[in-house]
């Protein structure tokens, strides 16, 4: 029985730190985003600080999408909802921020 135990600790510690390393590269990405946006020259400004924009909020959905089907693995549930959406604002968040090049 422990050993059941330690793997099921294993695998929900291993599906943690997945998420958080996805939530990392966000942070990562919109940080780049945000620094691309401040020293943008003055002719690409509108057009960079938009895809930056973009990034930062899809980013914060996708972020927010994870933080909340983690919650519900946390206690035991599977949300499947929770887990789709999740996964659909993660590619949506990715495809924003490359549009940009972050």
């Amino acid at each position: 029985m422990r050993k059941l135990g330690g793997i099921l600790f294993a695998l929900l510690f291993v599906g943690c730190v997945e998420k958080v390393i996805v939530q990392e590269d966000f942070a990562h990405r919109v940080h780049k985003a945000t620094l691309a946006c401040v020293s943008a020259p003055k002719l690409a400004k509108p057009k960079i600080c938009a895809d930056a924009l973009l990034c930062q909020s899809t980013s914060q959905n996708a972020v927010d999408a994870l933080q909340s089907a983690q919650e519900a693995v946390s206690k035991g549930e599977t949300d499947v909802a929770k887990e789709v959406t999740a996964a659909s604002t993660q590619v949506i968040a990715d495809v924003a921020c490359k549009r940009g090049g972050w």
